[in-house]
């Protein structure tokens, strides 16, 4: 089924970092996008390329994608690669766009941007439905009903490039959960599992027939024969304005650039070097470096930076190869290079 495949797709971007806030977006130049036959490629193509500008760009205005159009370049342009794949009976076509290309082309153009580094939104959704114990959604649920909400959050997430996730029980949380003499608050119990920025808390009652009602960050009545349209309309509307919002301060300015030195501790060995070399020039806020000097284990660079400190801390942070040591006076910054 496509949605088990998105389900996968997702778990298999997650790189998770070693702090409690951001993860980093490991395929943010991949696009995966549905196609029907090999006839339909060119098609494909060019949706995949506005998807990414779109996620990359954090703006679903179409002013960014003919900006660059008019520029002279192509949609194919940006690419280094296009496949087929088939998952669970679906066919898409995995493109894989060059970051060097698309990057120069977005400081060229002066369009802002967002790295890798992706805020995790965390989705509590109780339903009391009425005719059962009410529950908690979770990633493994699978009726019609939970489906609105997982194929809603599974379709955003990959859209925009941001962590939109539901619990996973294992055997041990179903029984706490089910268990009313061991567990007071099940939300605190399951809140306290997870790390994430920001917390979505919903509840959903059915009230009687075809009458629905939200509650807590999301508050809505409903009373229609098509409910669960409207359900998902509801729900939609919420997440995308708080994705809006949870990308706005993630934004790199591509028109602010300043020089900063980097120091890389750690770095034993020429393979050392290369590695973590192209690791930090994989990060969006770097455009470029230079050697200043290596003594001791240790790098020193001249690093081109796009945006601010902030932006090229967070990238770092949420890096799975570099620990920050400090920033010292004069504003350089020092890294731990992990193996």
């Amino acid at each position: 089924m496509h949605n088990n495949f998105i389900k996968h797709f997702i778990v298999g971007l997650i790189i998770f970092s070693n702090l409690s806030f951001g993860k980093e977006f490991n395929e943010l130049f991949t696009i995966y996008e549905p196609i029907e036959n090999s006839s339909s490629i060119e098609s494909s193509i060019n949706s995949s390329f506005n998807n990414l500008i779109f996620r990359v760009s954090g703006s679903n205005s179409p002013s960014n994608i003919w900006k660059i159009i008019n520029s002279g370049s192509s949609r194919k342009d940006f690419i280094t690669s296009y496949s087929i794949k088939n998952y669970d009976g679906n066919s898409f076509l995995e493109v894989k766009f060059n970051q060097d290309k698309v990057i120069s082309k977005f400081k060229e153009l002066s369009i802002p941007i967002i790295s890798h580094s992706r805020p995790v939104i965390f989705f509590l959704i109780e339903v009391e439905s009425g005719s059962e114990t009410s529950y908690f959604i979770s990633q493994e649920s699978n009726t019609a009903f939970d489906n609105i909400f997982i194929n809603t959050l599974d379709r955003l997430s990959k859209q925009r490039g941001i962590f939109l996730e539901l619990p996973i029980f294992d055997l041990e949380d179903q029984r706490i959960l089910s268990d009313s003499n061991i567990l007071s608050s099940p939300k605190e119990y399951l809140i306290s599992k997870y790390d994430f920025d920001n917390l979505l808390d919903i509840k959903l009652i059915n009230l009687g027939f075809n009458e629905w009602s939200f509650s807590g960050d999301i508050n809505a009545a409903i009373s229609s024969g098509s409910y669960k349209t409207d359900i998902e309309t509801i729900f939609l509307e919420h997440l995308e304005s708080i994705i809006s919002a949870a990308l706005k301060d993630l934004v790199i300015d591509t028109t602010n650039v300043f020089v900063t030195k980097i120091h890389v501790r750690g770095i034993n060995s020429y393979e050392d070097y290369k590695i973590s070399k192209d690791k930090l020039l994989k990060l969006i806020a770097i455009s470029d470096l230079e050697i200043l000097s290596f003594k001791n284990n240790t790098i020193e660079y001249k690093a081109t930076i796009m945006g601010d400190m902030n932006s090229l801390q967070r990238d770092v942070q949420n890096n799975s190869f570099f620990d920050i040591n400090n920033l010292n006076k004069s504003e350089a910054l020092n890294l731990v290079y992990l193996k």
